[in-house]
């Protein structure tokens, strides 16, 4: 399926910004052989919706198809003014601290038009960032569920290259996407008809065990899990190979 170009006109030095927010910066995930940025995240998460459209098309025939691959490209726009809080962090915050993390992430988003610009490719930019937020439409559940799903493939990335850094989240996020069907009762249909979307449980360990930093050949062999061989396929057709083998971190 082809897709129009989407339009950031005037959206000057957001792409660099972005660029700069390092993904996995934690303690706990200290060094990530192929960290990427926030600006690769977003493009990432983008192919990856489009690449289940027909699919969704199937289920929902009025899935706003350009909204939903507009909010993928910016659905996380304000970390550029707060940072990028680690899934980990916020899932141990206590009430009060989720109310002042959610105070400050609208207070961002009053703040993003005054800094991009009111219009983004035709929709209202801070309509489009409260979207992202509070997951109310379809189309932002189905980009936040794309969007754990990239982290998600990311962490498997490093888990089957060896890095026993990410054997945590390689396993968290699994648990975290299978919610999904049960905490948005709209997307159920969709998971009962293409079941193979949401991750399963695997024994990650021997992976780390026998894992070894890629090259553009062991790239190709199959790692025994469906979900990751998804994921990197999809980049792989988009993106090439560069960034899944280009080892950055020791």
């Amino acid at each position: 399926m082809e897709f129009p170009q989407i339009l950031l006109t005037g959206f000057n030095g957001r792409e660099e910004a972005l660029n700069r927010i390092k993904r996995y910066i934690h303690e706990i995930t200290r060094v990530m052989y192929y960290r990427t940025s926030d600006l690769t995240h977003y493009r990432r998460v983008l192919w990856h919706l489009e690449s289940a459209i027909s699919n969704i098309l199937s289920v929902y025939s009025e899935f706003d198809i350009n909204f939903a691959r507009t909010l993928a490209l910016v659905h996380d726009d304000i970390e550029i003014l707060i940072g990028d809080p680690q899934l980990y962090d916020k899932e141990r915050m206590s009430p009060e601290e989720l109310e002042k993390l959610y105070e400050k992430e609208k207070d961002a988003i009053k703040k993003m038009p005054q800094i991009y610009g009111q219009i983004a490719n035709g929709y209202d930019y801070a309509t489009l960032l409260t979207a992202a937020k509070e997951k109310v439409k379809l189309e932002s559940q189905f980009v936040s569920f794309f969007d754990k799903y990239d982290g998600a493939g990311e962490a498997w990335h490093e888990v089957f290259a060896g890095n026993y850094h990410f054997l945590r989240p390689a396993n968290m996020y699994i648990k975290r996407l299978c919610d999904f069907p049960t905490k948005y009762a709209a997307m159920e249909k969709f998971f009962d008809k293409f079941p193979g979307y949401l991750p399963y449980k695997f024994d990650f360990n021997y992976s780390i065990q026998s894992g070894k930093p890629y090259t553009s050949i062991s790239l190709q062999n199959n790692s025994g899990y469906a979900p990751y061989e998804r994921w990197k396929r999809t980049i792989i057709q988009r993106e090439g190979i560069d960034k899944l083998v280009l080892q950055i971190e020791f």
